[in-house]
């Protein structure tokens, strides 16, 4: 999601006050090594025309961002903090898999007859770059970012869109 501070805003209005959200979703540096690959390869000659204007639907915050987008939704941040989580795929197959059923934005730029051949490009140029581990891991960065806030009683956010 690219606009946290609405949907806060949208879960801050759900809530009954002293209501209470733990959030776990991706914060800033997830998956940032396979994106950098993946981008470059975008930018290749087999990839450009797809890919002009595309810009990344998703949207990793930190705490310094997070924290004061809660406050002005009404929320009382309890916990905040990002949190490595690596995530292991079973060798190049596995990271297709993975790619092919989280990375929809991607591939839905693309004729369907190419979308297999530019998810393996992916997978293997991240090979090249960070091989498999011992056990034939392709291990691939992962940062979340969790959240525990309650619901502040009074009146409310300020109507402004903070």
């Amino acid at each position: 999601m690219k606009d946290a501070p609405a949907v806060l805003r949208g879960v801050s209005r759900a809530l009954r006050p002293a209501g209470r959200l733990l959030f776990q979703m991706g914060g800033r540096g997830n998956a940032a090594r396979i994106m950098a690959v993946a981008e470059e390869i975008m930018r290749g000659s087999d990839w450009r025309q797809w890919f002009e204007g595309f810009e990344s639907p998703w949207g990793f915050w930190g705490p310094e961002e997070y924290r004061p987008w809660c406050e002005r939704a009404g929320l009382s941040v309890g916990r905040i903090e990002l949190v490595s989580k690596d995530m292991a795929t079973a060798g190049g197959p596995g990271l297709v898999a993975w790619l092919r059923t989280t990375w929809m934005p991607y591939t839905a730029r693309l004729p369907e007859s190419r979308r297999a051949a530019f998810l393996q490009e992916i997978a293997d140029a991240y090979a090249r770059e960070f091989p498999a581990n011992q056990r034939g891991e392709l291990v691939v960065p992962m940062v979340r970012l969790e959240v525990e806030a309650m619901k502040v009683s009074g009146p409310g956010p300020a109507a402004d869109g903070g």
